[in-house]
């Protein structure tokens, strides 16, 4: 039977394995959603672990015992949280309750200045030429009120309920020390179910495209948003702390910060046409910056997707789990890109992998 299946060409085979890849899907789907709850506890943790574990080996590798590194790590990583929570997040809570206090009055200001643009050669041609300008200007207005107050809810519900999620985070980070100490044993059980060289493979190709992409995406975002914090400051823009770390906690995500950097200007047009083109033509300027001049030099072509494929991975994340799909989609799509490759390639025998290159994924158990 399995000469039989060798023989086959190779576009029967896709179209025979590639059912039972799809219930298999399915089915694994319905599990996660009915244990959804603990599946991102356990992935976030993991995440945090494969950082975390990043810093852990770099002490170790200068001398510093394992055990003491893990409790130095653990402790700055504690005292960096309690650090946020304790000024930047009440900062953004403050400027965010702020400006969904003036936005309105952003628009009472707007309108005023509209009315007035209404008296011009311009919209008096458009009303004599049988254009319902008042109609537009309406139906704009509410439009974008509408919007605006919904953005604003958003954000709102989704900063109360982060820092809301104490019991979340606790768990998370009682995870995450566990899988620090013995996280080991616990994934290569999963992973002795894949067959071989996979269960070698994908630890290493999920390792390196991790690090890579999760290191260089944390030192964007953290050197734009203090860039952007400087410019905007400087600039006199309001509500700089909120614009600026939003727009830092977006660049995590591919083609968000774009997204974030529209809805800004927009909000800022109404407060007045120079802040908001100020705030746009800044932000792009340091979007270009980082991601053709910083960008390439952290990451290089290791993501190796093609943008498409870049949004479509985005979509179906957010899809799946949400945010923490959408944050984890692009290295995912990028583990299975090299993995379909190997395939394709026909690399699906034993190969020697070079064990001074491979890249711990799993965190080594300190018992």
């Amino acid at each position: 039977m399995t000469q039989l299946i060798k023989s086959l060409p190779g576009w029967l085979k896709l179209m025979l394995i590639f059912p039972i890849f799809f219930l298999n899907g399915v089915l694994l789907s319905l599990i996660i959603n009915r244990f959804r709850e603990l599946f991102d506890y356990i992935i976030i943790a993991t995440l945090v672990t494969f950082l975390l574990k990043l810093t852990i080996n770099f002490l170790v590798s200068k001398g510093i015992g394992k055990r003491l590194a893990i409790f130095a790590v653990i402790t700055i990583s504690f005292a960096l949280i309690a650090l946020g929570g304790i000024t930047l997040i009440p900062l953004m809570g403050n400027q965010l309750g702020n400006l969904s206090q003036d936005i309105p009055r952003w628009l009472s200001g707007s309108q005023e200045h509209l009315a007035n643009l209404k008296n011009s050669t311009l919209f008096l041609t458009l009303d004599n030429a049988g254009v319902n300008v008042d109609d537009l200007f309406q139906k704009a207005y509410l439009t974008l009120s509408k919007e605006l107050d919904r953005i604003g809810q958003i954000s709102l519900k989704v900063l109360t309920e982060t820092i809301g999620g104490v019991v979340d985070t606790l768990v998370i980070l009682v995870l995450t020390i566990f899988l620090l100490v013995g996280g080991d044993t616990f994934w290569q059980g999963i992973l002795s179910w894949l067959p071989s060289p996979w269960e070698k493979k994908i630890p290493q190709y999920a390792g390196e495209i991790f690090r890579d992409y999760f290191i260089s995406r944390l030192i964007l975002a953290a050197g734009s948003s203090m860039a952007r914090l400087v410019v905007f400051m400087a600039l006199g823009i309001p509500y700089s702390i909120l614009f600026a770390f939003s727009l830092g906690l977006a660049s995590l995500i591919p083609f968000a910060g774009a997204v974030v950097t529209l809805i800004g200007t927009l909000v800022l047009l109404l407060k007045g046409w120079v802040v908001a083109v100020k705030f746009f033509v800044s932000a792009i300027v340091i979007d270009q910056i980082t991601d053709n001049g910083v960008a390439p030099k952290l990451m290089g072509d290791k993501i190796g997707l093609n943008p498409v494929w870049i949004l479509i991975s985005i979509f179906i994340g957010a899809e799946i789990a949400g945010l923490l799909g959408v944050l984890l989609a692009v290295p995912i799509a990028s583990v299975i890109k090299k993995v379909i490759d190997d395939m394709r390639a026909g690399k699906t025998e034993n190969e020697e992998i070079d064990t001074e290159e491979q890249v711990e994924v799993l965190p080594e158990s300190l018992a």
